[in-house]
């Protein structure tokens, strides 16, 4: 069975963030930094992926993608920090392709 998933991905100063629907995390992050250099030289480096919700149907998928991107700005970070506060990249941590300590300030 295919996932369906939906993610916001963000820069590394949190000024921009996207909404957006794949099948495979890896193919559209590459896809993603590949176009963001060829098109866009002075665009933001769009690489944290600071949010994911998994559907098991398409129909289901592109209705939350339409309501995230109705979201504001504010309803998006509540949403993010709701399961991860602390804006962590969530597609390297499961991928574990860095092992970076952490530090939470309160």
């Amino acid at each position: 069975m295919e996932k369906h998933l939906i993610y916001i991905i963000t820069d590394s100063n949190r000024a921009y963030l996207e909404v957006g629907y794949c099948t495979d995390m890896n193919l559209r992050l590459s896809e993603i930094t590949t176009a963001s250099s060829a098109f866009f030289g002075r665009s933001p480096k769009l690489s944290n992926v600071v949010y994911l919700e998994e559907f098991s149907s398409k129909e289901h998928a592109a209705a939350r993608q339409q309501q995230l991107q109705c979201f504001t700005r504010m309803q998006r970070e509540k949403l993010i920090r709701l399961k991860n506060p602390n804006w962590l990249n969530l597609h390297s941590m499961s991928n574990n392709i860095t092992n970076k300590k952490v530090v939470v300030y309160a």
